[in-house]
């Protein structure tokens, strides 16, 4: 089915784009080319609603089983009835400045039912002038009853994390039940890590966090024997999106800088060292060297990706993703995922104790994330504002 409204608009500098993505370079939009969706395995495409902001996340209401949809502006949507309320504007507190800023994570709390508070992962506001490096902070806020909306005079700063650059906030939020919850920071910003902060696991920068949320303060869960407690994973470079499945694996999708986006399968109980800025995919990392396969590296302190791909075919930066147990994908589940440009889709499956990745065609390009709705919908999100049903 044709994707009427959606275009394609290819970034030099976004949150999304591996190899575009200076921090020192303003960035133009290229001229917009309609694009179709075109899907294998009989999928098709059905809009669900026409693009307005940028959607990129969505969750399930434990309470009322409504999906409450996340906008990188700070508006938070419900989807109830086929239309869309308004569920809370956070847009006086989230920064906006650069593309890769705004309300970038949201979960409910594993006790909503009785504490009707929510977790919010978002850039600060502050000045546009300047550098504008405003922080990365994780926040609570409580909802109301009577309306069903996020009182925004409840928000209380829980934590925060200094941003040197603009850039890579990641900022994703996720709930793995029991109090316990995952957040991913991305390296800080700029280029080539020019701090080192992705390979520092005494700073919180470039890593996956887990913590502990109760009584409206957060705590760490791990127990290292060096570096940050709140550090589960670390050697990130933007992990923009990640998911857990029923195994308690972890699925990030890290995005890339010169030659590789990445999908890396990690666990919730040991630390690793994902490589990133000493890595990119399985390769050494250099700010000079081209992308060959001559420069891969085989050092055991690093945990390798389970899957690359390159910035040919019009790719520029992965989408992460959602664990689904679909069985038209896969009879045992799969990773969903997709590349920003060209709106490229793959699932990576188990195949006989190996992992297999499927091409499952493309919806068109933009996509900044995926979802589920409240009756198993398989949902994509576009930087346009188009949110989309892929069905079978």
């Amino acid at each position: 089915m044709r994707l009427v409204s959606l275009v394609f608009l290819i970034l030099l500098s976004s949150i999304f784009t591996g190899c575009f993505a200076e921090e020192e370079n303003e960035f133009d939009w290229a001229d917009p080319i309609v694009s179709n969706c075109e899907l294998n395995y009989d999928l098709t495409c059905v809009i669900l609603f026409q693009g307005t902001g940028t959607p990129h996340h969505a969750v399930v209401n434990p309470a009322t089983n409504e999906l409450w949809i996340i906008y990188l502006s700070g508006i938070v949507k419900i989807w109830a009835e086929d239309q869309l309320i308004d569920a809370g504007d956070l847009t006086k507190i989230v920064n906006r400045c650069h593309t890769e800023q705004g309300l970038l994570g949201f979960v409910f709390d594993s006790n909503y039912n009785s504490t009707k508070q929510v977790l919010l992962s978002y850039v600060e506001n502050g000045d546009c002038e300047g550098k504008n490096t405003s922080d990365l902070v994780l926040a609570s806020a409580k909802v109301f009853d009577s309306d069903n909306v996020i009182d925004i005079d409840t928000i209380e700063i829980l934590k925060r994390v200094e941003q040197p650059y603009r850039n890579h906030n990641g900022g994703h939020l996720h709930s793995i039940g029991n109090g316990n919850y995952l957040w991913g920071i991305g390296d800080g910003g700029s280029s080539n890590d020019p701090d080192a902060n992705g390979q520092n696991d005494d700073d919180l920068l470039g890593s996956i966090v887990y913590f502990e949320f109760s009584d409206n303060q957060v705590n760490p869960v791990m127990n290292p024997d060096s570096g940050d407690s709140f550090i589960l994973h670390y050697g990130l470079r933007n992990p923009w999106k990640f998911d857990v499945d029923q195994y308690e694996r972890l699925w990030i999708a890290d995005v890339g800088q010169n030659c590789w986006e990445e999908v890396n399968l990690v666990d919730l109980e040991n630390k690793s060292n994902l490589g990133w800025s000493d890595k990119e995919g399985f390769s050494e990392f250099s700010e000079e060297d081209g992308c060959n396969e001559e420069t891969w590296s085989n050092d055991e302190e690093y945990t390798d990706p389970i899957f690359v791909y390159d910035h040919q075919n019009g790719n520029c930066s992965i989408t992460g993703g959602y664990w689904t147990n679909d069985p038209v994908f896969s009879d045992g589940g799969g990773f969903l995922f997709g590349d920003f440009c060209s709106g490229s889709l793959w699932i990576i499956s188990d195949n006989n104790d190996s992992w297999k990745e499927t091409y499952l065609g493309s919806v068109g390009g933009l996509i900044v994330g995926f979802g589920e709705g409240p009756n198993d919908e398989l949902l994509v999100f576009f930087w346009t504002g188009e949110i989309i049903q892929i069905i079978h």
